[in-house]
């Protein structure tokens, strides 16, 4: 009986695991470029694993500004923060004051010959990531991808940190860029919210079993205690 209570303890983390994971895709349903996270109630038994990143692509919606600039492709942008090198899907860039393109937390965005830098007043980003300023070229937009995407650690924000070899990341050759358009989360309301109903029903359903197995194994310690 107490082997058993154990296994319910290991089903009780898991529902709360699954409860967090949902909670977190619900909680960032309107970040650009998020990606949902999801776990499975086997991996979790048998790897110990929390949780893997579905990359689906999230739809894409018009903003009209010239800055903006969603990948409907594979790939992430490449970003100088203050920690080293990152990744993102969010393509709701900027400008600083000495006109280096830049994310919304102050990031540069790099392009093939390194951090984009405008310097003029009208900005094209072709379909293919070419960027032009006042009709003429400046760079192109660095567009890379992973071997192994599941290597990505999110950082926040949108941001992701490669643990991987370097090996593992190229450029993506056939990139398509979308001008004026963000990239939205990939996470479904509908479905998470359903998700969240079926934990937490799972999650009272081993606690009542729980709280039974306790009642019983109680009444049979106090009843042997009274056997003459």
């Amino acid at each position: 009986m107490i082997s058993g209570i154990y296994n319910l303890i290991d089903g009780s983390l898991t529902q709360q695991l699954r409860f967090e994971t949902v909670a977190n895709n619900m909680a960032n349903i309107n970040t650009n470029g998020f990606k949902k996270d999801i776990i499975s109630f086997n991996e979790a038994l048998e790897t110990n694993s929390i949780s893997k990143t579905d990359f689906m692509q999230g739809p894409v919606r018009h903003t009209g500004n010239e800055l903006d600039v969603a990948l409907d492709s594979k790939g992430f942008f490449k970003i100088q923060t203050g920690n080293g090198i990152r990744y993102t899907r969010d393509g709701a860039f900027t400008l600083d004051e000495k006109g280096t393109l830049i994310t919304l937390n102050g990031e540069s965005v790099f392009g093939q010959n390194g951090p984009i830098t405008i310097d003029g007043s009208k900005v094209t980003i072709g379909v293919d990531g070419q960027v032009q300023v006042d009709e003429e070229p400046v760079d192109r937009l660095m567009v890379v991808d992973f071997e192994n995407p599941q290597l990505l650690q999110k950082e926040g924000g949108s941001r992701y940190f490669y643990t991987g070899e370097e090996k593992g990341i190229s450029t993506v050759e056939n990139v398509s860029v979308q001008q004026g358009y963000l990239e939205s989360s990939n996470v479904n309301s509908t479905e998470e919210m359903i998700k969240m109903i079926e934990t937490y029903r799972a999650f009272e359903s081993v606690q009542k079993a729980i709280q039974s197995i306790d009642k019983v194994t109680d009444k049979m310690v106090n009843d042997y205690g009274l056997v003459p």
